[in-house]
């Protein structure tokens, strides 16, 4: 069993797979870890699945559609004692994992990074996500669940496996994200942040998150989470 796999879930990401992996694998030496990258292909057409093997990293064939479907594939698929999620799109630093790593602790669970604590380039969040969506949701989840992080929304998080295993997972899409606090809450799992840093997308590259619509669902399901289970 290896230490660390690190799921990246893919989309026609030809463009930055190969920084990603590449980044990756230099925090990997720093940190004098047996680590993997496990890509989540979720169906790309490009020449990623390609260009991340010819890198050595291994890559799992997703059928279901969906954000959450390819992270819960990569989840099952990772033989590793922690899982570290994080996006394609090298706008979330893989070279910052000694940031996550070096704040676990026995007693810690998940430790999730914080844009909004840490530093966001000009242009790498639009402005109704930075000021609208991320912090009414953070709000939200806080006051539903007892939570109390910062940046509800932060896609790069490292968790333990034995942790993954135990959950049942329902949710396909972007809400997945959510519904990842919500059942290590219920688990009585802890939490922990660090700031971390986020990059704007490659120039022209067409981003997967639809904001409005992504982000009642997220609402959606906290709201359903909680009062409904």
């Amino acid at each position: 069993m290896k230490t660390l796999t690190v799921v990246i879930p893919c989309l026609n990401e030809e463009k930055t797979v190969s920084v990603c992996i590449e980044k990756c694998k230099k925090s990997f030496e720093k940190l004098n870890i047996d680590g993997e990258v496990l890509i989540a292909d979720n169906g790309s057409v490009d020449n990623t699945v390609s260009i991340a093997e010819s890198l050595g990293a291994r890559v799992v064939h997703c059928a279901e559609k969906g954000y959450g479907n390819a992270l819960r594939c990569g989840f099952k698929n990772a033989d590793s004692e922690y899982v570290l999620m994080g996006d394609a799109d090298d706008t979330y630093d893989f070279l910052e994992i000694p940031l996550l790593w070096n704040k676990l602790t026995p007693d810690i669970d998940m430790v999730t990074g914080s844009r909004i604590r840490g530093s966001i380039e000009k242009g790498a969040m639009p402005w109704k996500n930075r000021y609208i969506g991320t912090p009414a949701l953070t709000f939200v989840l806080n006051f539903l669940y007892g939570t109390k992080l910062s940046d509800s929304q932060c896609g790069m998080r490292l968790m333990r496996k034995s942790c993954l295993d135990k959950i049942e997972f329902k949710t396909t899409g972007m809400e997945f994200a959510s519904e990842l606090w919500v059942e290590f809450v219920k688990h009585n799992f802890k939490i922990a942040e660090v700031p971390i840093s986020l990059h704007k997308d490659l120039k022209g590259r067409k981003p997967h998150l639809r904001p409005w619509r992504d982000g009642f669902r997220h609402l959606k399901y906290l709201i359903k989470a909680k009062f409904v289970g």
